[in-house]
């Protein structure tokens, strides 16, 4: 009797410790979904690779939701409708939650819960098992939202993973609207990779892809897409990547001037802001001069030939002293003042979007200097000034609200101005000195130029 007393409780044990085994087993993956971006630029490529050298897979308008799946370096991994790429940090705007037509997820496990929201602490609506398809319309950080029974329910991602997802949820795109005709311009492209889709939008057909300089006739034009002829090939080009300024423009030869940057600027392709840039030079670099489009120099910098807007240069630099260009002050206030009016983003260092330190850092690095990243050290950069002596390009630093710490930084352009990311204002801008709040939070100036 005892030894059947022992034989049972062993099977017991046996049974317990294969059901843990299975349920062990049965644990999902972490999530593949990371949460959702929204495309901030006009217009954004989606690339084969982590560079800018990847295959461009895509072009993406302002406003376009995708989906996060990972990031490497200063790039996120996304998903966006039946394609996989990437695409910069400095143009998405990340968020854990977001609604859009994401696609068709196919459920990879069984007896999984369907919710009534993102999280386990929500009520069960239903099961689905392996197989099952369900329409997904949301995301709200690891929880997908879907459309169950005709109604907003939410699943786990580890069971609807990304790649799982088919296309898009959306009927396909409708037959091309006939464009308003126009009479038959020339545009030049002014990007690489750009698509020539099959339609007005980036739900049709991919027809070809063009590179920076291509010359295409503009028959027309639908929203925010012209219709063009290239080759032979008709198509859409979204406006944005095809310039109709300085395609004839002709330039005058000059001889070769020496000149001076005054500020930060891009070195375009072409004399427009239309055309890309090349590549951006600080302020104080020489540069000659041997032609002229308009209000643009067209100008050589170690052997590469660009265009400059005459705003930002100086006339007879000879590269050896700064004397006929503003003094360093003078220039780091210039680059700021380039972008006034760009959105305050928290921990943002980029023209798409700054937050107070990261902005001074940010122009003095397009000014030649190297500078700590955070407010708090940078109250320790260069040196310290009384607040009677200050020049411009000085940074100021501030106590935050309660006046316990360090909490805000800006650079001080004259006349008791300063120019700030501002997270009040939601914008880079220009405040006074004799404002209540920071004439009161005042902590340092500091001289780095």
């Amino acid at each position: 009797m005892r030894r059947i007393e022992t034989l049972f409780r062993w099977a017991v044990v046996l049974g317990i410790l294969l059901c843990l085994t299975a349920a062990l087993g049965s644990t999902p993956a972490r999530a593949d979904t990371e949460g959702a971006a929204t495309v901030t630029a006009t217009a954004l490529n989606l690339r084969s690779e982590p560079d800018m050298s990847g295959t461009v897979l895509s072009c993406l308008p302002r406003g376009t939701v995708v989906l996060v799946t990972g990031e490497e370096g200063g790039w996120y991994k996304i998903w966006y409708r039946g394609e996989s790429g990437y695409m910069s940090k400095d143009y998405l705007s990340f968020q854990t939650t977001a609604q859009s037509s994401f696609g068709t997820g196919i459920v990879d496990g069984n007896y999984v819960n369907v919710r009534s929201g993102p999280g386990t602490g929500y009520s069960a609506l239903g099961q689905v098992n392996e197989g099952t398809e369900l329409p997904v319309t949301g995301v709200s950080g690891a929880w997908l939202r879907v459309t169950y029974k005709d109604q907003d329910a939410y699943i786990h991602s580890a069971y609807l993973p990304v790649s799982y997802l088919t296309g898009s949820t959306s009927a396909e795109p409708a037959p091309s609207p006939a464009p308003q005709t126009q009479e038959q311009t020339t545009g030049v492209i002014t990007g690489n990779g750009v698509c020539l889709r099959a339609g007005p939008g980036t739900g049709y057909a991919i027809l070809g892809s063009y590179n920076n300089g291509t010359k295409m006739t503009i028959t027309g034009s639908s929203g925010d897409w012209y219709a063009v002829t290239c080759n032979g090939a008709e198509g859409y080009v979204y406006k944005q990547y095809l310039s109709t300024s300085g395609v004839t423009a002709s330039v005058t030869e000059m001889e070769d001037t020496p000149a001076v940057t005054t500020a930060a600027v891009n070195l375009r392709e072409g004399p427009s802001t239309a055309y890309t840039s090349k590549q951006v030079l600080s302020a104080g670099v020489s540069v000659t001069i041997n032609g002229k489009s308009g209000q643009w120099y067209r100008v050589s910098y170690g052997g590469v030939s660009g265009f400059i807007h005459q705003d930002y240069l100086s006339l007879g630099g000879d590269g050896r002293s700064n004397t006929t260009a503003s003094t360093a002050g003078e220039k780091i206030v210039a680059a700021a003042k380039n972008y006034l009016g760009v959105r305050y983003v928290y921990g943002g260092t980029s023209p798409s979007g700054f937050d107070c330190s990261g902005f001074v850092y940010y122009v003095f690095r397009q000014c030649g200097y190297t500078i700590t990243r955070t407010a708090t050290a940078q109250s320790y950069d260069g040196k310290l000034v009384a607040r009677g002596s200050m020049q411009p390009g000085d940074i100021i630093i501030f106590y935050n609200g309660a006046k316990s710490a360090i909490g805000h930084a800006g650079i001080y352009i004259g006349n008791n101005q300063f120019i700030h990311a501002s997270s009040g204002g939601g914008r880079v801008m220009i405040s006074s000195l004799s404002e209540s709040y920071y004439n009161t939070r005042f902590y340092c100036a500091r001289r780095v130029a």
